[in-house]
């Protein structure tokens, strides 16, 4: 799923609930994009007068800058664009103007028509005003979406969310006494919306979430003394991973076991933020635990190795038989040295069982005995072709 938000009048990407919105969809592994739509100062505005058009916040400069945002965007990837106040009658233009099919859509304070509240509102609002758009035909580009509304909204009175949501049969969701809905309210995250995002993911995405983070609480727990071990299917895992990296505060050690080349994959959610913690300066180890000699001359074994060191990340190999007898579980990974995720291997069927997160004292000793026998009998890989063509000869 892609996320569009859109910020609303005087406002920016960095206001209200919006970064905290999108730094925690990224969290889960959600690609994020937030426009800068341009806009007026509310004292430059009241400076000028109201007899003064409004120079920057026009629906035509809006949609110019949303033309070139809109190329970004893939067509056969999942939509859900997410509005606060102009926002979401912004994004009735976009989608009518352009046909973009949208999965879900998240109203914020919705509203079509002029508000009377202040004419500084009304002026920069003035070219966005419609009532008469295509409903039929946006209800079918908008197929799911919910209308957020309060009953004390300084700026937008509550009939006009519910007009919204009316038009294009929304599910209005009433919050009590949430005003705006924005940072003048001290909203500056907003759990709900963030809820409604998450609705629209993929079910183990979403199981995931509401696992790791109402019902294990991992956040917390790992943080305790003594710790504790939750299990979780493969998927769940993956983008707890996911997760990890993106919250990494100094070092990651993790091992890669060839045995299991089918459950991991280079190119993997997984895999990318790995890199993208390493290339933001994270101290990231990673061991390419060879089951036989033959798996390092795989072509995603070496294709993991080269994006790895091109990332950044240190890169070791060693074969499965020579820690075998040491180490119970091949396929393990530390973050920040007081967390392990343990991936047991099933020689037999050659599949991943369930997944054990852990963050026990007892946990932690023994991933960090792994830890130290692996570097012991692994070999640093600097140049991948010549030093892991080295590695083949002398161990063959």
């Amino acid at each position: 799923m892609k996320f569009v938000l859109f910020h609303g009048a005087f406002g920016s990407p960095e206001s209200n609930w919006l970064p905290e919105l999108k730094d925690k969809l990224e969290s889960l592994g959600q690609e994020v994009i937030v426009p800068k739509f341009p806009s007026e100062s509310w004292d430059d505005i009241t400076k000028d007068g109201q007899d003064i058009p409004s120079k920057n916040q026009t629906l035509e400069h809006w949609l110019a800058v949303f033309d070139l945002i809109l190329k970004q965007l893939p067509k056969d990837e999942p939509l859900c664009f997410v509005g606060h106040s102009l926002g979401p009658l912004f994004i009735l233009h976009a989608v009518a103007k352009w046909n973009i099919q949208l999965d879900s859509a998240i109203f914020v304070s919705p509203f079509m028509e002029n508000l009377h509240k202040t004419w500084q509102i009304d002026l920069v609002n003035k070219t966005f005003y419609k009532t008469d758009f295509d409903f039929e035909k946006l209800k079918k580009l908008i197929p799911i979406s919910y209308v957020l509304y309060s009953d004390d909204d300084p700026y937008v009175d509550k009939q006009y969310s519910l007009e919204f949501a009316h038009a294009l049969n929304s599910s209005p969701i009433f919050v009590r006494r949430a005003g705006h809905m924005n940072s003048e309210v001290n909203l500056n995250d907003f759990p709900l919306v963030l809820d409604l995002c998450i609705s629209r993911l993929d079910l183990a995405l979403y199981q995931r979430y509401i696992t790791l983070r109402e019902k294990l609480g991992l956040v917390d727990y790992v943080r305790t003394n003594q710790g504790s071990s939750v299990k979780v299917d493969a998927q769940d895992a993956l983008g707890e991973g996911v997760f990890r990296f993106r919250h990494l505060q100094n070092s990651g050690f993790y091992t890669l076991f060839t045995g299991l080349s089918s459950f991991w994959d280079p190119d993997s959610q997984y895999m990318k933020d790995a890199r993208a913690a390493a290339k933001k300066g994270k101290k990231l180890t990673r061991v390419i635990v060879a089951k036989n000699i033959e798996d390092l001359k795989s072509d995603s074994t070496c294709e993991q190795v080269k994006k790895d060191i091109e990332a950044g990340i240190v890169i070791y190999v060693c074969l499965y038989q020579d820690i075998k007898n040491d180490v119970a579980v091949p396929d393990f990974g530390i973050t920040d040295d007081n967390y392990v995720c343990l991936v047991p291997y099933d020689e037999k069927t050659n599949t991943v069982k369930e997944i054990e997160l852990n963050s026990t004292t007892e946990g932690m000793e023994k991933a960090r005995k792994w830890k130290e026998i692996i570097l012991k009998k692994a070999t640093k890989i600097i140049d991948p072709d010549k030093d892991i063509f080295t590695f083949i000869q002398s161990h063959t």
